[in-house]
């Protein structure tokens, strides 16, 4: 049960900054009832940007303060969301970079396995030197200067061993409490880091693709009524409404002049006009 607090309350500051504001932001988008769109529009965020930038070049002053705020606030919503998705990509990294370090039993122990590893290195090295040191003599030299500094490399090479050995039992039996810990903990808190990561990204998925879906019908109805970009619609023949939907059919019509070599821009334009509403 101690167990299960220590994961639970590690999660709960873990998750802290996204759930605030996922929380804030939907909260504030159900309460003015904001309808939320059928489709993902995070999918389909990448093409309102390549828009947006692209209408800008016809019409810097299309787009009123209400797009412009609605537009930053979607980048640095979407900035927190990707940066957050990152940090939590990886579950195995998380336990074992930030939630064993927050348990005091297992940093201590860790402590003293990584010591007694770096002990065990070293007098392996002195070990290795000394019997190098050893091979160089045949046998016991005659001379009793040399036959000291024999008997000297005899010594260590004995001590090394007999320390080893000693502190190997000490090192195997931590090596095998921390495997047990990390085992034991592992499986009461990587369940629960994804059910966490699940529902907070899922959130800011909800939020970002209702904001997005706002700011889209924004963009055009700021579009239709730019004298620019009206132009722009009748000097490129481009029929139907002002909208995304229209204005993928325009980019799929001329991919040749506007992402010739990009296969990859192609089949996501395709699946867009499909999915759009």
């Amino acid at each position: 049960y101690k167990g299960e607090r220590m994961v639970e309350g590690f999660l709960e500051r873990y998750f802290k900054d996204i759930k605030e504001v996922g929380e804030f932001h939907f909260k504030f988008l159900m309460q003015n009832k904001f309808v939320f769109p059928k489709i993902n529009y995070l999918e389909v965020k990448r093409f309102i940007d390549t828009a947006t930038n692209f209408l800008l070049d016809i019409d810097p002053e299309f787009l009123d303060s209400l797009g412009r705020k609605m537009r930053n606030d979607i980048e640095a919503l979407y900035n927190f969301y990707k940066n957050f998705k990152k940090k939590v990509e990886f579950d195995e990294v998380v336990f074992y970079q930030d939630y064993l370090q927050n348990l005091e039993n297992y940093k201590k122990l860790k402590k003293e396995y990584i010591e007694l590893k770096e002990k065990l290195e070293k007098l392996n090295l002195t070990l290795k030197q000394t019997e190098e040191k050893l091979n160089g003599y045949d046998g016991e030299p005659s001379d009793k200067e040399e036959l000291l500094k024999y008997k000297k490399l005899k010594k260590i090479y004995v001590d090394t061993i007999y320390e080893i050995s000693n502190i190997k039992n000490d090192y195997y039996s931590k090596k095998e409490e921390l495997e047990k810990i990390e085992k034991e903990e592992r499986l009461k808190f990587i369940p629960k880091f994804r059910k966490y990561k699940e529902q907070y990204l899922k959130q800011m998925q909800k939020v970002l693709s209702c904001k997005l879906f706002y700011y889209d019908k924004l963009l055009w109805y700021n579009a239709r009524n730019s004298n620019l970009i009206q132009k722009f619609f009748r000097d490129s023949d481009i029929q139907g409404d002002f909208s995304t939907k229209t204005f993928i059919g325009y980019f799929l019509k001329n991919i040749d002049e506007l992402k010739a070599n990009d296969a990859e821009w192609i089949m996501y334009l395709k699946k867009l006009s499909k999915v759009i509403e």
